[in-house]
């Protein structure tokens, strides 16, 4: 991939944000309510990037409801991040089709994003085995990252091959998968994006607004703006693989 065609995709990717700034915001809205669920609910969870993780420190504590509650919160949360996935990515084909944006996302609540729900749901237990496998091993610090690392970057374009091209689970995690391996740069390009947005926004909010505020502006912030961003940005990426996109 040439230097100008990553430039093209983010000129692309930032155009269209802009341009539908106003529907993508209104469609992001969720995203606060997946963020602020993990904190409402007595469970041990945390979230990170969009993802929600068990805090292993805290498994031999957990009693049958600690389980429960946790199960539940962690099933609304996932769900919650595939539909707002979804219903963004709906917002950058509705570009290139001719079909209503409010239908569309009514007929991919029961498909897509349940499909996205699916496959999420797969990784994070992949993960949380590695979790437990590794419990108390003195190379934990070492080998979750790595591992949660190489599933991510294999699984990157998921929700645009499920949304994009109507692929089910399989189809999807081969499709992000040969992807991957044929594009990697665009994946460390988004990770660099997204590390850089997210830091900057932690900044402003610590610079701006004493605590707690900082946290809530952080939250709106990132729920509002940049993971709407890189979803779009996602998509635009995994779009690059059809000649006539470019």
């Amino acid at each position: 991939m040439k230097e100008n065609d990553i430039s093209r995709t983010f000129k692309y990717a930032t155009d269209f944000y802009l341009n539908r700034l106003g529907l993508i915001v209104i469609f992001s809205i969720p995203f606060i309510v997946a963020f602020l669920i993990p904190v409402l609910v007595p469970a041990p969870t945390y979230l990170a990037l969009g993802g929600v993780f068990l805090r292993t420190g805290s498994l031999p504590e957990l009693s049958i409801l600690d389980i429960v509650f946790t199960v539940v919160a962690y099933a609304i949360v996932m769900f919650v991040i595939a539909d707002t996935i979804v219903n963004i990515n709906i917002v950058v084909r509705s570009k290139r089709t001719l079909t209503a944006i409010t239908h569309e996302v009514l007929g991919a609540f029961g498909s897509y994003a349940l499909r996205i729900f699916v496959i999420y749901t797969l990784i994070l237990l992949a993960l949380f085995v590695t979790q437990v496998l590794t419990y108390d091993h003195p190379l934990q610090s070492w080998i979750y990252p790595i591992v949660a690392l190489v599933i991510s970057f294999f699984m990157f374009f998921v929700p645009p091959a499920v949304v994009i091209d109507n692929l089910d689970v399989p189809s999807a995690a081969r499709t992000s998968f040969e992807m991957a391996v044929r594009n990697p740069q665009f994946v460390l390009i988004w990770a660099l994006v997204a590390f850089l947005g997210l830091t900057v926004v932690e900044i402003i909010g610590e610079l701006i607004f004493p605590s707690p505020f900082s946290s809530y502006f952080v939250l709106l912030a990132n729920s509002l703006l940049i993971l709407p961003f890189l979803t779009v940005l996602q998509t635009q990426m995994y779009m690059e693989k059809y000649p006539l996109a470019r």
